[in-house]
């Protein structure tokens, strides 16, 4: 889906997810905030996060931080459109500016989405990157994914993928035949019944990406295994936010601005509030497929590519890093282990909430029935749906604290109904069948010494948390 052109006056703004830079007629440039405001780098806002083991374990299992729909130099448009070309990788920058990201995240997982082409084009040992003390992953003499190694030990599960109509994730191996790249390509491409299983047969959950862009019928009649909730690159383009979300396609560029001036101070990780809103179509269809009693999963999708935006910011990152992009949106699951096996379990299971990590990782966050039914199981009617409420981590900004609305919400037909909120923990004796899901809301007041005279402007309440659903049954 193409991204509108406008006119450029004073700055380049570009839009993640878009083939390549758009510019933007935002007018006069803002007014510095006034003396003294251009002395040193931003205030402090932290970039990077700790091991998800720090999170605590639920129930016997650990939670594997994880990014899903995540673009490689193999994409057609990652790496300015330039990454991958003439059968070589042309910018070994930009893959080194993807592995540190990684690593300094401390994801526990990354599930590789590339387009057809070129991932079609490349063996399956190339589109897992290994290189150097990396660990290819084996399994019964098939090597199945890597394990990236990153300076400090730490070691993060690769798996490949592809994102086209549809969006196959934790692939074992190409679908169909391995040695033709045009009948690869035509899977990854494909929509129908035996593209599908083929995808499924190489290994994979069948994801939806840019739910915004499918109607209910087309998600209902795919069967796929799981759909984004939420993806940035629809909170960002202007063309997406107006015709399929009905957002005002630019009423988040003045304040997105203000990341761009290095006398304004701000960090630029907080970015986000100039533009983060629900994506409420992809919620409410995603809704009306539970209410109607479809299993399916929802995650939150980066969508990184390093294609949009580089100009450097106040941090000495490009504006759409690798490393800010998935920071903004990641997803825990609740894993047995993070092998493979362990991620793509969870995620099948719907047992996994999204997150905007950004504004701190949701320490202790938990939704249970009656204590033990976790995120995607069955509970019965009279169950006692209990969530708590997360906490931000130590290290953390921490005052003035954010303010929570926790919300316990049960699919209907064309949205969500609220049955429980509060500021804290919450409990609810379900007395209806149907799928429940929580939301935890934010009014980020934390960030406000960061962002000093433009807070006022900047904060504003946020989704910190979505939670996959419980399924109250009779």
């Amino acid at each position: 889906m193409g991204c509108r052109a406008l006119t450029l006056t004073w700055v380049l703004l570009a839009l993640a997810g878009c083939d390549g830079p758009v510019a933007i007629d935002a007018g006069p440039p803002p007014v510095d905030a006034g003396p003294g405001t251009d002395a040193g780098p931003p205030p402090f806002w932290p970039s990077t996060l700790p091991s998800a083991a720090e999170l605590g374990p639920r129930r016997g299992r650990s939670i594997a931080r994880t990014t899903l729909h995540l673009h490689s130099p193999l994409s057609h448009d990652a790496c300015d459109g330039t990454g991958w070309t003439d059968g070589a990788l042309q910018q070994p920058e930009c893959l080194a500016h993807l592995r540190a990201a990684m690593c300094a995240l401390h994801l526990d997982a990354a599930m590789l989405t590339d387009h057809s082409p070129h991932v079609n084009e490349v063996d399956f040992m190339q589109a897992l990157w290994i290189e150097g003390d990396d660990e290819p992953v084996m399994d019964g003499g098939e090597l199945v994914a890597n394990r990236m190694a990153c300076p400090d030990g730490h070691r993060v599960l690769i798996t490949v993928g592809s994102e086209n109509a549809l969006m196959p994730v934790g692939l074992r191996h190409h679908p169909g035949d391995s040695t033709d790249p045009e009948a690869i390509g035509a899977i990854y491409d494909g929509t129908d019944a035996a593209a599908i299983a083929a995808m499924r047969a190489a290994g994979a959950l069948v994801w939806q990406a840019h739910t915004e862009g499918r109607s209910v019928d087309e998600l209902r009649a795919s069967g796929v295994d799981g759909l984004e909730l939420y993806n940035l690159h629809a909170n960002l383009a202007p063309d997406i936010r107006e015709e399929l979300l009905g957002l005002e396609p630019l009423s988040f560029v003045d304040d997105l601005l203000l990341f761009t001036r290095p006398a304004l101070r701000l960090p630029p990780d907080l970015a986000i509030l100039s533009f983060f809103e629900p994506n409420q179509v992809s919620l409410d269809r995603w809704d009306t497929l539970l209410a109607e009693g479809v299993r399916v999963a929802a995650s939150g999708g980066c969508d990184a590519h390093e294609n949009t935006f580089p100009m450097e910011l106040g941090d000495g990152e490009r504006a759409d890093s690798y490393r800010r992009m998935m920071f903004w949106i990641e997803n825990h699951l609740l894993v047995d282990d993070a092998s493979r096996e362990g991620v793509l379990d969870a995620l099948d299971a719907g047992r996994f909430y999204v997150t905007t990590e950004v504004f701190g990782s949701p320490v202790g966050f938990d939704f249970t029935a009656d204590g033990t039914i976790e995120m995607g199981e069955d509970a019965p009617v009279g169950a006692t749906l209990r969530v708590t409420a997360p906490r931000l981590p130590d290290g953390w900004p921490q005052e003035p604290a954010p303010v929570l609305t926790v919300r316990l919400l049960r699919a209907e037909a064309d949205g969500a109904v609220e049955v429980a909120s509060g500021p804290g923990d919450l409990e609810h004796v379900a007395t209806q069948p149907g799928a429940y899901r929580v939301e935890v809301r934010m009014l980020p007041e934390h960030a406000r010494p960061a962002l000093g005279n433009r807070a006022d402007v900047l904060v504003r309440e946020v989704t910190w948390v979505y939670s996959n659903p419980i399924f109250v049954v009779e």
